[in-house]
């Protein structure tokens, strides 16, 4: 089984990763001072790299040191096993995204290997510190809850040594909530699965295959062109809009239409689901679009939102969809090089409930290029979002 082929993960999740190891480099960075004092320099110099950036050349020992440190520091942070799951995925994600299925598994076979032992004030041991366990020795409990959870989310099904599954199954309601929520994602990110994987993944999965009867698809090449639409019925077949049989080849890309995607065929569309009583999970052929103007398209701020008012829940409520607070900016990156940033008066001063009800946006500016270099899914999105920030 091919790395695309296993479930996907959140796409958000390395955004989420970043946040959290910046809110904790310090509790890293001293784990890690330690590390190098006795003698892990190895060990130390992977971490770090890891750290900086998770996304990038990086090695399972240098994830796993640092994951094994983040379990420790959100300890105070988690208020129970929902939550405590929540922290682990996103970084399962995270490795799934950018290095793979094996990478992820790698991580949790190294995990298990490492400890954080708590400061030893007699030995001279001040803050936390990292070893490795000896031979024999049990991994720790938090070691384990990882590899579990690794197992249980990338195809294994972890049991007890008494063969019981040691986790009761998710609530089908949550479980539905949070697919809808990533099929979402992956059609405003631009996901792409091929063609078997798309089946493997999305079709015959029982609450995946549900929610994409109720959806549009499209193919796609190398570059990104539609090469067709088409949904799923009841068998699992695919259906052109004009209900004619769609056949794909296994390497074709497969993703949720957006409906700048669709173009003339998207009344056509809305008349099948219609027709066929299709009720979406999400906003798909009815969601509104936008289109950059040519003044916006050669700018780097879009005027359009200057000195508009806007509600500090909807604010708060952006950090769904990747966005980062710090002060006065509301902030989202769109690949290595670029940011968008939007200067709020009078800003955030560190908690929802401490906020006045309103912010007044004084910018919306790009770092790193104009909108024109956005395509057109994503500049319509990018609006999208900050229009019903607005409303």
């Amino acid at each position: 089984m091919t790395d695309e082929e296993r479930r996907w993960a959140d796409p958000h999740a390395t955004t989420a990763v970043r946040k959290f190891l910046r809110r904790h480099r310090r509790a890293v960075e001293t784990v890690l001072t330690a590390a190098r004092l006795d003698g892990l320099d190895e060990l130390a110099d992977a971490a770090a790299e890891y750290a900086a950036n998770p996304a990038g050349p990086v090695t399972p020992e240098g994830a796993a040191v640092v994951f094994a440190i983040a379990q420790r520091a959100a300890i105070a942070y988690r208020t129970g096993p929902q939550r405590e799951q929540e922290f682990i995925d996103r970084f399962i994600d995270s490795w799934t995204n950018e290095h793979g299925y094996a990478f992820a598994a790698a991580v949790a076979e190294t995990r298990q290997g490492l400890r954080i032992e708590e400061p030893e004030p007699r030995a001279g041991r001040m803050t936390p510190w990292l070893r490795a366990t000896t031979p024999g020795e049990e991994p720790e409990p938090a070691a384990e809850t990882l590899n579990l959870r690794v197992r249980a989310r990338l195809g294994a099904q972890p049991s007890s040594p008494g063969g019981d599954t040691p986790h009761a199954p998710a609530d089908p309601k949550s479980v539905t909530t949070d697919q809808i929520r990533r099929l979402e994602a992956a059609m405003v990110d631009g996901r792409r699965w091929r063609s078997a994987a798309h089946r493997r993944l999305v079709l015959e999965d029982p609450a995946l295959g549900q929610l994409a009867r109720r959806l549009v698809w499209a193919s796609f090449d190398g570059r990104g062109t539609v090469t067709g639409t088409f949904r799923i019925d009841a068998e699992g077949g695919l259906r052109a809009v004009d209900d004619r049989p769609v056949e794909l080849p296994r390497e074709t890309l497969v993703g949720v239409a957006h409906p700048l995607h669709l173009a003339e065929s998207l009344a056509a569309w809305r008349n099948s689901f219609a027709g066929n009583r299709l009720r979406q999970p999400f906003e798909q052929l009815d969601r509104r679009t936008y289109i950059l103007t040519s003044a916006e398209a050669e700018a780097d701020r879009l005027s359009r939102f200057t000195d508009r008012q806007v509600r500090t829940d909807r604010v708060f409520g952006l950090q769904q969809l990747g966005w980062e607070l710090s002060g006065e900016l509301l902030y989202r990156r769109f690949g290595p090089f670029r940011e968008v940033a939007v200067t709020l008066d009078p800003g955030l001063a560190g908690g929802y409930r401490y906020e006045p009800e309103l912010q007044r946006v004084l910018a919306v500016e790009l770092r790193g290029g104009t909108f024109g270099s956005f395509d057109a899914v994503t500049a319509s999105e990018l609006i999208r979002q900050l229009e019903r920030l607005a409303a």
